[in-house]
């Protein structure tokens, strides 16, 4: 409904009804047997669940092919056809394909009860995939064994052939992409009943050049067949999906230095300091002052003078 527009109640109860009828009458996409969930730890690991949603309502979901491309600074690319009718195609090569070393699996197929699962994913580092009691944390997780173990599923080998395309992983032998009717159920393959699933983890860090940025690519598929209690194929079914993200560099510069200075200072700060100072003095002559008594004194002292004098010259007249 376009933003701003009016529809009448009557209109909008008889669209009301339409939509489960139309829901009905339109096919489900067979994409939707078969689900896949894709998560990316920050280092590159990759984390693909492959699980059977029974939409169909068959018995069991015969998985045939698995492919998973990693690309740093380059694509990750998956092809491949699904088709019903006569012959039944799934088929999901992958360009290029991770090669088998860099691959592990669950060591047990997992039963949550749903389809897709309520998955806890952290991302940092090798990142953490948790389903229930289930957890594992990064590509050497001691519950995951390498894909080319014999079990809880077959063998995994690399697949080139027409039926497939380029590169797929098959289980058991060369993996089956196209049935031709009869639709009796493949050889190689593995079943997952409804809800079931399987986890597989894929050392993406190796792609990723050290010190290098870029996009980091990333494109996962599945495909199989829908079968009856008695091994007849009914659909086809395949998944593919696609994340990545943009790596980015560090530079990490960690620098020790051990210095050892000894500084000697010597601070010589000569200060001369020039003061004229101009001073004038007004010195003033004090003549002493005596009291009567020291007048008299005086007095008594000169009369005894010219007392001496005079009889030094009755002396001297003599």
């Amino acid at each position: 409904m376009i933003s701003g527009t009016s529809v009448p109640f009557s209109r909008r109860f008889v669209l009301s009804l339409l939509v489960p009828i139309l829901a009905w009458m339109i096919p489900m996409s067979a994409y939707a047997f078969i689900q896949q969930d894709l998560r990316l730890g920050a280092d590159g690991t990759v984390y693909q669940y492959i699980c059977n949603n029974n939409v169909a309502l068959e018995d069991h979901l015969r998985v045939t092919n698995v492919s998973m491309s990693i690309g740093f600074n380059s694509a990750a690319n998956l092809g491949g056809d699904l088709q019903q009718g006569n012959p039944l195609i799934a088929s999901n090569p992958a360009n290029p394909i991770v090669a088998l070393t860099r691959a592990k699996r669950l060591n047990t197929i997992l039963n949550p009860g749903s389809c897709p699962p309520p998955i806890v994913f952290l991302a940092p580092g090798e990142g953490t995939w948790t389903l229930g009691g289930t957890q594992v944390i990064g590509f050497n997780d001691g519950d995951l064994e390498a894909i080319t173990d014999p079990t809880p599923i077959p063998i995994a080998q690399i697949t080139n052939n027409g039926g497939c395309g380029n590169s797929v992983y098959g289980f058991g032998g060369p993996a089956t992409c196209s049935v031709p009717s009869p639709f009796n159920q493949p050889a190689d393959g593995f079943n997952l009943t409804s809800n079931q699933g399987i986890l597989f983890v894929y050392d993406g860090k190796q792609f990723i050049t050290p010190n290098t940025g870029g996009p980091f690519n990333v494109a996962g598929g599945a495909g199989g067949f829908d079968s009856n209690a008695s091994n007849v194929l009914q659909t086809a079914t395949r998944d593919q999906d696609s994340d990545g993200f943009q790596v980015t560099t560090t530079t990490s510069t960690s620098t020790s230095t051990s210095t050892s200075t000894s500084t000697s200072t010597s601070t010589s700060t000569s200060t001369s300091t020039s003061t004229s100072t101009t001073s004038t003095t007004s010195t003033t002559s004090v003549i002493p002052t005596v009291g009567h008594w020291g007048m008299a004194i005086l007095a008594l002292a000169f009369l005894g003078a010219i007392g001496w004098m005079l009889r030094a010259r009755r002396s001297l007249l003599r």
